[in-house]
């Protein structure tokens, strides 16, 4: 019988083991955010005992990016995901999340959106395709985070019809370690409503809002919230205006260390102890450096992207991918090896001359407005930028 019981607990064990999210090498009493250096895309990994949250999942073309870091975290199970907004480089990732291995406990989003149906919604998309539903948040909810911590919801409160961003999911977490406000793509309209609802109040780490964009993280709000450290998830070379000087200066000037996502490798690393904030810069221990060697450049009179190799060794090119900023346009490169000081020319249909790749699309290069192309490698890294050198 004591032999029986002995087993029993065993088997017990190892089914409580694999419901664990983190492994137990990589748990300790610190609160932990993961946010990904991936362009100006918002991506983050909330760790605290066994638990495991992602928020947002960056672009499409970034989803390598994401699959690292949860591979080398440890992560084998997320007890939830959370969509702030219905925004290209918060969503691009789900459906791959939904189509992987990864467990997923919960797929969160806010109650209130606009210019979308809910059957067509992103993040309802992503669980139907495990057959599984939604849950819509509204402000005021609380989840338990592990033994004892939580996440709040604090917005939004009112559909807004002018801006998606400022129907950001907003969220606070709280632990005996420190507290993080989760700000989503907030500018300063979503800010005001909720300060004037009395739901702000001073945090440890600001993940701010809209990429460090001057409309966002007013000096009303930072009044309030006052935060010992700040992350702006941003690429200038993508989005030249963010992150905001006066965005810095506000942040600065309340005595708060500011960090931006593009001036680390491959991911920042934050972690809350004792209401202390320590910050780390990562590295993918499964991914090489960035390729410095790699350029790109947009000929608008033959609508064509040229990838130049101005190094001295080749490089593959498969799984890179390159993004059109204005046209949300993406097209995948093909398995092949761009030979040291070679080219590879991708055109359209209105491209005359020769190529070696053709993009599905009449043009896609914007003749009339400002327009960026980003290159991403196989590990859904940034590693080139380009415009069409038109400005705003």
């Amino acid at each position: 019988m004591r032999k029986r019981f002995f087993c029993l607990m065993i088997l017990l064990c190892y089914a409580l083991a694999g419901c664990q999210a983190v492994s137990s090498e990589s748990r300790d009493d610190a609160a932990k955010l993961l946010c990904l250096n991936i362009g100006k895309a918002d991506c983050m990994l909330l760790l605290y005992e066994d638990s495991a949250y992602l928020i947002d999942t960056g672009y499409e073309q970034t989803w390598p990016a994401l699959e690292t870091a949860l591979s080398q975290y440890g992560v084998t199970r997320l007890n939830g995901v959370f969509l702030t907004h219905c925004h290209e480089d918060h969503m691009g990732g789900l459906m791959a999340l939904a189509e992987s291995k990864m467990e997923v406990d919960a797929w969160y989003a806010a109650r209130i959106f606009y210019d979308q149906k809910e059957s067509k919604h992103p993040m309802k998309l992503a669980a139907a395709k495990r057959n599984e539903e939604v849950t819509w948040l509204e402000a005021g909810a609380v989840l338990p985070v592990g033994s004892d911590a939580k996440l709040t919801v604090l917005g939004p409160l009112s559909v807004n019809t002018d801006n998606e961003n400022n129907n950001s999911l907003v969220m606070r977490f709280d632990s005996p370690q420190g507290s993080i406000l989760l700000a989503g793509d907030m500018k300063e309209d979503e800010e005001f409503e909720l300060l004037d609802a009395g739901l702000l109040a001073p945090c440890d780490l600001l993940k701010a809002g809209h990429h460090g964009d001057n409309k966002a993280t007013s000096k009303v709000f930072l009044q309030t919230v006052r935060p010992k450290a700040a992350i702006i998830l941003t690429s200038t070379a993508e989005e030249p205006d963010t992150p905001a000087s006066s965005t810095i200066r506000r942040l600065e000037k309340i005595g708060c260390n500011v960090y931006v996502s593009q001036e680390f490798h491959d991911a920042v690393l934050f972690t809350l102890r004792g209401g202390e904030v320590s910050v780390e810069d990562i590295r993918w221990d499964s991914a090489p450096e960035r390729e410095e060697s790699i350029s790109i450049a947009i000929d608008l009179s033959q609508d064509t992207l040229t990838v130049t190799n101005e190094g001295s060794a080749p490089v593959n090119l498969k799984g890179w991918a390159v993004y059109s900023t204005k046209g949300n346009e993406l097209v995948y490169l093909p398995d092949t090896v761009l030979q040291a000081r070679g080219a590879f020319v991708i055109g359209s249909g209105e491209t005359e001359m020769q190529t070696d790749l053709l993009w599905r699309r009449k043009r896609v290069w914007n003749l009339a407005s400002q327009d960026r192309a980003v290159l991403y490698d196989a590990w859904g890294r940034p590693v080139a930028f380009a415009d069409n050198g038109i400005s705003e």
